[in-house]
């Protein structure tokens, strides 16, 4: 998953049709769990765009616009609009799940 390094570049990214965002921070133990389920996840949907957001070094303005309030939260854009989001680590089914009943076929 790639680290998305500021503002600009999640607005230019987002746009890029199915788009799985993590927001999660270093000091966070449910976060990490979740990018290695993440890891298990990503090859099962090639169609999925994956990048990871560290709160602690984004800006806060683009954490208020999304309503980030705890860590991990997981938010799905399509074509730049966001579609769904949940909030903390879950088991691989369940973002699996997550992901194909909210990306664009």
């Amino acid at each position: 998953m790639q680290l998305i390094e500021n503002s600009e570049q999640f607005e230019e990214l987002i746009l890029a049709g199915n788009v799985f965002i993590q927001f999660s921070a270093g000091w966070c133990r449910p976060c990490k769990v979740l990018t290695k389920t993440m890891e298990e996840v990503t090859p099962e949907h090639p169609d999925v765009y994956f990048y990871k957001v560290d709160i602690d070094s984004m800006d806060r303005s683009l954490l208020n616009d999304y309503n980030v309030r705890s860590v991990p939260k997981i938010v799905m854009f399509v074509d730049g609009h966001e579609v769904a989001d949940m909030i903390g680590s879950k088991p691989k089914e369940e973002v699996s799940n997550f992901i194909s009943e909210h990306k664009k076929s």
